[in-house]
Formats: C-alpha cells, sequence, structure tokens
C-alpha cells in the first residue's frame, strides 16, 4: 500500500483574502494550513493578514482539527506572536493526535532544539512515529540514526537502507 508522504509546502505565489465572514467555522473552504504555509514562507508576512488566519485556525482547532492545531501553534511560535508555553502542549496534542509535522518538530526539538529537554528516547520515539507516517524528513533522520548508530541506536546498515528507500518514494 503506497501512501502519500506528508511534508508537504507550497511553491509560488499565494493569495488569501479573509475578509469573507464564515471563516473559522467549518464550513470554511479554506483550510488553516492553507493558509497558513504561504505566510510561513514569506520573508516578510503581511502582518494584517494574522488575526484573521489566527481566527480562521481557532475554529477548525476548536473544531477537532489536530492538524489546524498544529498550525496555529506556529503562529504562537513566533509568526504573530511568541508563546512557546502555549504553542507546545498544542504540538504534543497535534503529534498524540496523529500530526507528522507535530511529531517531527518535538522529535527536532527532544534532539537539538532549544524550547525542551535533549532526550535521545523521545526523540527517536517521535522520529519513528512520524516515520510511520511517511514524513520524509523523518525517515531520511532515521536512515541516518541508523548509518551512523546514533540517538542510542546501534549502527545498522539494513535499516539504515530501509529508511533511506522509504525517503525517496516520498514525493515531496
Amino acid at each position: 500500500m503506497f501512501r502519500a508522504c506528508s511534508l508537504a509546502f507550497f511553491a509560488g505565489m499565494f493569495c488569501l483574502t479573509l475578509t469573507t465572514t464564515g471563516y473559522g467555522q467549518e464550513s470554511s473552504p479554506v483550510r488553516c494550513r492553507d493558509a497558513v504555509r504561504p505566510v510561513l514562507l514569506q520573508s516578510s508576512p503581511d502582518r494584517a493578514l494574522l488575526p484573521d488566519i489566527m481566527r480562521l485556525c481557532e475554529g477548525q482547532a476548536n473544531g477537532g482539527d489536530p492538524d489546524a492545531l498544529y498550525q496555529l501553534s506556529l503562529l504562537y511560535l513566533g509568526l504573530f506572536d511568541w508563546q512557546p508555553e502555549r504553542a507546545i502542549p498544542m504540538i504534543r496534542s497535534a503529534a498524540l493526535s496523529g500530526v507528522p509535522e507535530a511529531q517531527y518538530w518535538l522529535a527536532w526539538q527532544h534532539e537539538s532544539g532549544p524550547l525542551l529537554d535533549n532526550d535521545a528516547e523521545l526523540a527517536l520515539h517521535w522520529y519513528l512515529e512520524a516515520g510511520e507516517q511517511e514524513h520524509r524528513l523523518a525517515l531520511n533522520r532515521l536512515a541516518s540514526v541508523y548509518a551512523n548508530g546514533e540517538l542510542g541506536q546501534g549502527a545498522d546498515v539494513k535499516k539504515a537502507s530501509r529508511y533511506r528507500a522509504r525517503a525517496a518514494r516520498c514525493k515531496n
């Protein structure tokens, strides 16, 4: 069974108008991810759009969308405001709900980031969780972990090769 890889970025221009009523409600045609991603890729995002994007994501997160919860957390990690104490629990919740990008973020932070305690065991756990969902960066990191014997794991050429092959099958 082939699963699409979950690392997705938008290339090119994106224009979003969030002035129509109804955003932040389940019937909204705009997904939180589709509103956040282009803004993340801009060197100087239009800050005037951020309150509307925040409302859109809050509405979808409150409606039970774990991906919207993760995207909302990114707004609290500096795009809209710097509130890691608010963002990190959101990321954990999204990761526990199966959002691979949130799982990868936790792995990366537990491995080398400044926002969470360095913990090789937890880092490996979250890389494996994200890798199970074909997250390309997690698969590449797992290939390195097993190729080089990192994060408390012994070198295992076969595992490294399997993870590299899975990462290569990812489309983006």
